[in-house]
Parts: C-alpha cells; structure tokens; sequence
C-alpha cells in the first residue's frame, strides 16, 4: 500500500478548530431560520454556528466558499448547494452538523470536505458529487431511497474514513435504488470504518480495489488491499441484477476484512443524537420506524473512535411498524472527548452499527490556541488559564513521524522553531493530564 495513505488518513483525526482560518464572516443561527433570511447567497469564508435543535433551511441556490459548519442542521428541499474554495486550496468542515438533502437537492462540491462528528442524509432522488478529497472523522453518509454519491478526480483525492465512519448505501428498503459511485479516487477504510449495501438494488461501483488498515498508524503488512470488481455476489441467477462488472450489489459490508456478503438490518433507525446535560452526564436518544425481529441495543463508547466499550443495554420493541422513541443516559462519561454508538441486535444475532456521536465533556486543552497560522520561523501555542496540569504538546508530520514534544503546566505559551521544516501540512497534537487531547492542522510556508 503506498505511503500516500497515511498521509492523507492522517490529517482526518484532526478535531478541527475554528481557528483553523481568518474567517471574514460568522452568523449564529439560535433558532430554526433560512439561508436568505441569515446568509448571502454567496458565503465567502464564513463561519456558521448552529444552535442545538435547530435548523438552517437552504430555500435557495446557494454557494458556501472555505466555510465552516458547527453545530445543528442544514436542511434542503429541491435546492442545490455549491461547496466550492476561493483564494488557495481550502477544505469545507461540518463539524457536529446535520446536512439532510430532500428531493432533488444536490450538493456539488468543489473543494476538499471534511466531516468530524457529522451526518449527511440524503432522501428521495437528491445527490452528492464531488472531485476533491472526502474525509469522514466519525461520521456518516447516508444514501438512502434512490439516491447517489458520485467522486471523481485521481489518488490524489482520495475518500477516508476513519474513526468508525460509515456511508451507507441504502436505508433496509427492498425499493432502493442508491448508488456509490467511485472513479478515479482511493478509498480508504480505517479502523472500524465501513461501507455497507443494504439490498440487491443498491450498488457500489468501483473498477479499483480499496485500502483497509486496523488503524491510520499501521505497521507494514497490516494494510490490505481489496477488488470489489468481477464481483458475483447478490447477483445473477435468482437475484435482481445479472453480474455487471464493476458492481457489487447488496446486502454487503466492506470494511477491513473484506467484502461481507450482509443481511438486511432489522431496524430502521431514523434519528440518533447524543448531549452533554448540566449536570455532566451525556444523554443519547434514538428512534425507529421499523423494527423486524429486532432484540436489543448495546451503547458503546470509546475514547478515541477505536476501542470501544460496551456501557449499556436498552431491549428494543422487537416488531414494530410504527416511530418507536428510545434513551439512555450515560452517568459517567469520560473527561474531554467521548464517541457513542449503538449496536442494534437481531434475534438471530446479526447486528449492525448506527453512525457515532462525539461529545466533549469537561476538558484541561478545552482553551488550546496556536498562531501563526501559517508558520515561517515559529508556532506559538497558547494552553491559556484552563489548561490545568501537565500538558504535552507534540509536532507531528503527516506520515505519523513525532518531530518535537514539550510538556508545560499551567497557561502560557509555548514555542516550537519550524524554520527547519519543510513548506507543507503539519499536525499539532495537545494531550492534557486527564487524557482529552486536540488535534489541529497547522501549514508551513516558505513564501
């Protein structure tokens, strides 16, 4: 496997700061409110911070440029919305957002897209395109009914998933016709990462083979390589579809073992949240709207999007037609960052995941800061007053290389020089006491 994976798969374990870039604009949406009403039609380097419950309504073409999304949901109905950069190469970031594209909406991207704790769901026959790089850090694309996901480009674009990220290629309905087209782009699967059809009329179409790896820092002969082409899987005799290379139908996972032939799920979960409440203790809901055969579901949590632990059970209704509302509240997160996701069972013992939630709890890097940004001779982080005990800050390059690490206690401001450094993309990583840690991009130039 090229070494040109990690290096992409890497810089998605970033929790992305807003930081990151000088925004020219920021808009807050407290209440449930429409693009026109709160936003030019053309958004150039804004910052959007959506209150929790509610939602930003697209009622119009609109065009986002180097912007970031925090919070909340973006709602679309038979619009179209261009992500695009302006100036020099610049990823868009959702980061703990909702995007739900209904209709024939379409989201035409045109730069790179990264996705942290987020969700995309597109409905009816609405579309997602893309020719940049996709990276998905805990989150999930849903392509439900007779929707498509559609990247070009090269291996220099690549899809990664990373942190048990998922995009899911139809919704349990035998009538769906999604579609996950890839032509040209690397995808690369991570950790518990996965892709999965839900039926035989819901296609993954790809002449490549993709990359898998236990994890984005893997020894040599631990990333695996797999061919999804000349597949014969769910097709063919007594089947939907006769065999057509290069796709592969459904039920099926593909994840870092291989291609899974699956079963349909049982359930049919259409909403899964996950909140910090006042008193510090975090609480997820979730509901269904079909349940066959289901028996119940494990809440899982971890750390860092890879080791996971099994907290809590919650039985399920078993068969069921109609909206079913679940909760569980969990009394003892961790400090700093918690993932959460639901395990859903079936009588049989077949099961499958929902996507993760991320939730920060209490944090000692919570006020962490770094400038300038970009760096010439030296990066300055910043711990402020929050930063509490002993905190270690770590230079790292994309291929995972530690090129420097301080430990300082307290607030303050630590220094690291880079003119020895090469002009490219780095990686800052801050680790407090309690084990909640930041990550955040940092560029270096030599102009």
């Amino acid at each position: 496997m090229k070494t040109n994976f990690y290096k992409t798969t890497l810089s998605t374990l970033t929790l992305v700061l807003a930081s990151l870039f000088l925004h020219a604009a920021s808009y807050t949406i407290s209440v449930n409110a429409t693009w026109s009403s709160k936003l030019p039609a053309t958004c150039a380097n804004c910052t959007i911070v959506i209150a929790t419950g509610a939602t930003l309504t697209i009622d119009e073409s609109a065009t986002c440029q180097n912007c970031t999304f925090e919070g909340g949901t973006v709602a679309m109905n038979n619009q179209t919305f261009n992500i695009q950069y302006t100036g020099s190469l610049t990823s868009t970031y959702f980061i703990g957002t909702n995007l739900v594209a209904n209709g024939s909406s379409k989201v035409i991207v045109n730069a790179p897209l990264s996705l942290t704790g987020s969700t995309f769901t597109f409905n009816n026959t609405a579309s997602l395109t893309t020719s940049y790089e996709v990276d998905l850090l805990a989150s999930k694309i849903n392509l439900n009914d007779n929707t498509s996901m559609m990247s070009t480009g090269s291996a220099s674009t690549p899809i990664n998933l990373v942190g048990s990220s998922q995009i899911v290629i139809g919704s349990g309905s035998k009538t769906s016709t999604a579609i996950f087209t890839v032509s040209g782009p690397t995808l690369n699967v991570v950790d518990n990462s996965s892709v999965s059809l839900g039926n035989e009329n819901n296609v993954f179409f790809d002449w490549a083979s993709y990359n898998s790896a236990p994890s984005v820092i893997a020894t040599p002969g631990q990333q695996k390589s797999y061919s999804t082409s000349s597949s014969t899987l769910n097709c063919g005799t007594g089947h939907a579809h006769t065999c057509s290379n290069p796709n592969l139908y459904g039920p099926a996972v593909m994840n870092k073992s291989g291609v899974i032939p699956g079963s349909t799920l049982p359930v049919v979960l259409v909403g899964f949240s996950a909140g910090l409440n006042s008193n510090k203790t975090i609480t997820l809901d979730w509901n269904t709207m079909q349940e066959v055969n289901a028996n119940d579901f494990v809440i899982e949590r971890s750390a860092d999007g890879s080791v996971w632990n099994e907290i809590g059970t919650v039985a399920a209704k078993g068969n069921s037609a109609t909206q079913t509302f679940y909760t569980f509240t969990d009394e003892a997160p961790g400090a700093g960052i918690n993932y959460y996701r639901l395990k859903m069972t079936d009588l049989d013992n077949s099961y499958g995941y929902t996507e993760v939630k991320v939730v920060r709890s209490s944090s000692v890097v919570s006020s962490v800061s770094f400038f300038p940004n970009p760096a010439r001779d030296y990066v300055n982080v910043s711990l402020g007053q929050a930063a509490g005990a002993e905190t270690t800050i770590r230079l790292v390059n994309l291929s995972g290389q530690v090129l420097q690490e301080k430990k300082a206690a307290g607030g303050g401001i630590v220094s690291f020089p880079v003119q020895q450094y090469t002009a490219g993309l780095y990686i800052l990583v801050v680790t407090g006491a309690d084990g909640s840690r930041e990550s955040s991009k940092l560029m270096i130039s030599r102009s």
